[in-house]
């Protein structure tokens, strides 16, 4: 192979020195092991020993484990191997790596921990030095380009998962909780699990972290599992972080039984031995611990066979002569050693096999072996050692990994996706540890069970061996799936209340059908009812408006005509206000129905009626100039909508008057009534319901009869299409009382002409000779006059010097129970509240007048009683002008009284509006407090 470029050195490295960079001894290795740090000695110092061991044998051509060490080449100096202390912590690591390379290890075994390998590996990438773990599985480590030199004997965490996954589908568990230690091996074991989980079918896990060798945060993780729903916990941890987690769970009831717990083979039993021994578990809650799981890859059972019993020749002495730091082991330790230090033996022989490549290397061409020779040497060589076939080649078993973005939770799937540095696992075991008491003394052993993977390796085949298991608390069986149960029960119940409604229909019959049928209608006929309360109505049928076009041709019953400078909103919002309130009304506007601009005129020929929306600029628009020219000249009915408001885009009408051309102006605006456009609600509803009536009648759409007959007596519409004022208070008709008006019986707004004689025999109609007013549609949510005041008497106080607001109140006290109309100052004690009325016109503050009327309303203002009722005429045919106007006709101490404080109600003298008007009034006065 091509020697690799030297990678950039790491931030790490700068701060150890120049003797960090020692030339190389291709005899010396140096072993990385935490002796200290983990409350658990007796397990490391048993992997030290086996490393050992493997260099022993290396170095006597002892191929009673490894029968490549039999085999040439010969070594040509025998190796050394020196132990240097890791204390399981990043900062240890750093120490005994910087130690090896002061004794001028060639190549490292170890450490143990990812964390710590992640930083080593990018330390031995930098300086040429090959590293190979016996421990270290995360799968950060399996990138090539970062560690090139780094290889390892121990399964990837990408290997073990799919062990864990499977062998929790095996029991039937699908819902989990990953409790794992926040670091580089902690979250990325928890990824892949997760993912190989969704992957294989599986709810996602809820993850709950904690940090390493932190007892608080430890306990703190299991008060949050202990509030998940899920019951089957997954445990990836280390050694110290056991009493914190165990304690904690024992406190809170969680190794009782109700709890299944499964984890990796980064812990052994012996490590939870040992915290009793020191006291910091408690035995009792180590008994707890009988059921409890561990799942992944183990050595293969022939080859550790073969370790162990040549591990079982050593004593403590003969360890201790290997190296001082091994002093007090215990005898019984050779004869049942941990199945890690298999694992720790095949990591010292790849590394023995590999120096003694380079030492023949050198020997033969007589020159320096180059950096990465050594490295590569470890990733060729294949034989077989303690724990099964040992080989480097990364992707031989196709396995899959699993890598998940860990905010995103997005999931990718690749085949093949190992490192050319990660074991081969072919030849390994897949195993399941269930914790057992060993007899009577309380401490923990472990009985191993094989397993079996299934055709997709999602479910993992269990051994009859497991129906002989004791489970958490005690139980012969295993702790169901929490949710799974739930969640069947909940289909149980939905079952049980299925069936009890079968056996109800069943038992009804035909009566049960009925009732069903019966809701059905009901239901129908209510949804139907909400959809026409926001529909325009007959107000003497509540039957839905039909619409029928002139011609038989007609496509659209109205077309709205406006310019875009001034009236495209207005225009839009009366389209979709009327579509609303008259779904079945077929409506042109340009920016929706208009296809190519030299159309307007056939849209116009297609088209009952055309609306006029006219606002500044609108007979200065060529467009809107062909839709008006071909409306006059086809002859179409015409609905005049003005814009007043001049901040909105309105005019006066006198001026649109005089900007529509002379020869049209008499066609379009002679005898036809206008409809202002406002902006309250209230009043736009009056001015939807003239539009829609002006399209009823122009359509020739059958009115009923009932209309016809109430308005026989009305007058027809006088110039400007108004009603001729009628005896009666508010315009109404002789005989006709108020509250007949106000509960829509009567029509007011109806304006019929029609022959009488032809009406009352039923003949046909003439459709041109009607005009129908807004009074004779009805709308749900209209507002409506209030007939009587709830809070009592009230006079509505008024000057004879403001012109026009006695006729208002005598008209509202003449409609409204309870309110009287009296000139202030007044004569008599009111009996009740007392509300002045100020009208706000062109004459208000204006004229001979205007002193003695703002002395009166001083007077108003100095009582403090009561706000004074103010009303707004705006429109000029009303008399009225803009509110800035009378602004400035009102002297400076009134402004500063606050006058002004409320909002004015709006006034007009157009029937229709005038009515809306005076229903807004009689709403003001009903809410109006007493003093």
């Amino acid at each position: 192979r091509r020697p690799r470029r030297r990678p950039r050195p790491p931030a790490t490295s700068a701060a150890m020195g120049p003797e960090c960079f020692n030339a190389t001894d291709l005899s010396a290795i140096g072993v990385l092991v935490p002796l200290t740090g983990t409350g658990d000695s007796t397990r490391w110092k048993a992997l030290a020993c086996a490393a050992l061991l493997a260099v022993s044998q290396a170095n006597a051509r002892d191929g009673s484990v490894v029968p490549s060490f039999s085999q040439p080449p010969l070594l040509r100096s025998k190796l050394s191997a020196q132990l240097f202390d890791t204390k399981y912590t990043l900062h240890g690591g750093l120490e005994a790596f910087t130690a090896a390379q002061r004794a001028r290890s060639a190549a490292l075994v170890g450490p143990y921990r990812s964390t710590i390998s992640t930083a080593l590996a990018s330390l031995g990438a930098y300086l040429h030095l090959p590293i190979v773990s016996y421990g270290s599985s995360s799968v950060v480590l399996s990138d090539d380009v970062r560690y090139p030199t780094f290889a390892r004997t121990y399964p990837t965490d990408g290997d073990n998962a799919a062990v864990i996954i499977a062998t929790l589908r095996g029991f039937g568990w699908n819902n989990l909780i990953i409790l794992h230690v926040d670091d580089v091996w902690g979250a990325t074991y928890a990824d892949l699990i997760f993912a190989r989980a969704v992957h294989c079918g599986l709810p996602e896990p809820r993850l709950i972290s904690f940090m390493f060798k932190n007892d608080e945060s430890a306990r703190a993780a299991v008060r949050e599992l202990s509030q998940q729903s899920a019951n089957i916990v997954v445990l990836l941890a280390f050694g110290p972080d056991l009493p914190g987690i165990f304690n904690e769970a024992d406190a809170l009831g969680l190794l009782d039984g109700s709890h299944a717990w499964i984890g990796s083979f980064d812990w052994a039993p012996s490590s939870v031995n040992a915290h009793v021994d020191a006291g910091r578990i408690p035995p009792a809650t180590a008994a707890k611990l009988e059921g409890m799981l561990q799942a992944g890859h183990a050595p293969n059972a022939e080859r550790l066979g073969v370790f162990r019993r040549s591990f079982a020749l050593l004593s403590p002495d003969a360890c201790e002569a290997m190296a001082p730091e091994l002093s007090g082991m215990d005898a019984s330790l050779f004869s049942d050693p941990p199945d890690d230090a298999a694992f720790a033996f095949d990591a010292a022989a790849a590394v023995s096999l590999a120096l003694r490549k380079s030492q023949a290397y050198h020997h033969h061409h007589h020159h320096q072996v180059d950096d990465f020779y050594t490295a590569r040497a470890v990733r060729d060589i294949s034989f077989a050692g303690a724990s099964g076939g040992v080989s480097f080649d990364g992707n031989a078993s196709k396995r899959a990994g699993y890598v998940r973005a860990r905010r995103q939770r997005r999931l990718t799937h690749a085949i093949g996706a190992g490192g050319e540095g990660d074991r081969n696992v072919e030849s390994l075991a897949l195993e399941l540890r269930s914790f057992r008491l060993v007899g009577s003394t309380g401490r923990l052993g472990e009985v191993h069970v094989p397993l079996h993977f299934s055709a997709d390796h999602c479910v993992a085949t269990l051994s009859p061996e497991v129906a002989g298991m004791i489970w958490p608390g005690g139980a012969s069986k295993p702790p169901r799936d929490a949710i799974d149960v739930q969640e069947e029960e909940e289909r149980r119940r939905q079952e049980r209340q299925r069936a009890l409604v079968w056996k109800l229909c069943v038992g009804l019959g035909v009566p049960g059908v009925l009732l069903l049928t019966s809701g059905v209608a009901l239901l129908i006929s209510y949804f139907r009812l909400q959809s026409r309360r926001k529909q325009l109505l007959w107000r003497s049928s509540r039957m839905p408006l039909h619409f029928s076009h002139c011609d038989p041709g007609g496509k659209y019953h109205l077309f709205l005509s406006h310019t875009w400078l001034s009236g495209q909103d207005q225009v839009h919002l009366i389209k979709r206000r009327l579509t609303t309130l008259a779904p079945s009304m077929s409506i042109f506007l340009d920016v929706d129905n208009l296809q190519e601009f030299g159309h307007l005129a056939e849209e116009i020929a297609a088209s009952d009626v055309v609306l006029l929306f006219l606002s500044r600029g609108y007979f200065a628009s060529k467009a809107c100039a062909i839709e008006y020219e071909a409306a006059v000249r086809l002859g179409k009915p015409l609905i005049l909508v003005h814009e007043a408001n001049e901040n909105k885009g309105g005019l006066p009408l006198q001026q649109a008057r005089r900007d529509c051309p002379e020869p049209l102006r008499e066609a379009v605006f002679s005898g036809r009534p206008i409809v202002s456009w406002q902006r309250s609600d209230a009043f736009q509803q009056i001015a939807l319901k003239r539009i829609v009536a002006e399209v009823l009648v122009a359509c020739g759409c059958d009115l009923p009869r009932s209309v016809a007959r109430r308005n026989l007596h009305a007058t027809a519409p006088t110039d400007g299409g108004n009603a001729a004022p009628s005896a009666g208070p508010a315009g109404f008709e002789d005989g006709m009382k108020p509250e007949t008006w106000l509960s829509g019986t009567a029509g007011l707004f109806a304006r019929l002409s029609l022959p009488t004689v032809s009406a009352l025999r039923g003949e046909k109609v003439d459709h041109g000779a009607i005009s129908l007013g807004s009074d004779a549609l009805y709308l749900h949510k209209e507002a409506r006059l209030v007939p009587k005041l709830r809070a009592g008497p009230l006079t509505l106080a008024f000057s004879r010097h403001n012109h026009g607001a006695r006729e208002i109140a005598l008209e509202i006290a003449s409609l409204v129970a309870g309110c009287s109309a009296a000139e202030w100052p007044l004569s008599d004690p009111p009996a009740g509240r007392v509300v002045p009325l100020l009208l706000l016109d062109a004459s208000t503050f204006g004229g001979d007048s205007s002193e003695r009327l703002a002395g009166e309303v001083r007077q108003w203002c100095a009582q403090r009683t009561t706000t004074p009722l103010l009303l707004h005429a705006a429109l000029a045919e009303d008399g009225g002008c803009p509110f800035e106007e009378v602004m400035q006709r009102t002297p400076t101490d009134l402004v500063h009284a606050k006058l002004y404080s409320q909002i004015a109600l709006p006034w007009f003298q157009q029937p229709d509006f005038r009515k809306a008007a005076l229903v807004a009034l009689s709403q003001e006065l009903d809410q109006r407090k007493a003093a």
